[in-house]
């Protein structure tokens, strides 16, 4: 079994990290002040905060996992995790019709000049 990003393993059960849900705490908030995937990838990079893996560069991936991780509610609280869903949510590009299915892509051409 994996253990999530700002958790370790005592006596058989997931014990907050202190220091690393600091940074998860960090990245909810960055996220929901605005910032993008990407620039909450390069704030933590910058930073020089290790990413999950260890490596020195976050990517968007990995800030996009753990923003959709029910696991960080204990560290960041209810309220915070689903105004992060709602954002995702209303920010993605995808539009929908009425029924509620993906719309399709509209391609758009002009003449030629």
């Amino acid at each position: 079994m994996r253990i999530p990003y700002g958790y370790q393993m005592e006596n058989n059960a997931f014990i907050i990290c202190q220091e690393k849900a600091e940074v998860i705490r960090m990245i909810f908030d960055y996220y929901l002040s605005g910032a993008s995937l990407g620039k909450v990838a390069d704030m933590l990079s910058e930073k020089r905060i290790p990413s999950p893996t260890g490596k020195e560069r976050w990517t968007r991936a990995a800030i996009d996992k753990l923003l959709s991780n029910a696991k960080y509610i204990p560290i960041v609280g209810t309220k915070a995790y689903m105004n992060v869903q709602f954002e995702k949510e209303h920010r993605c590009n995808i539009d929908y019709d009425k029924a509620g299915s993906p719309r399709k892509a509209t391609r758009y051409q002009s003449p030629a000049l």
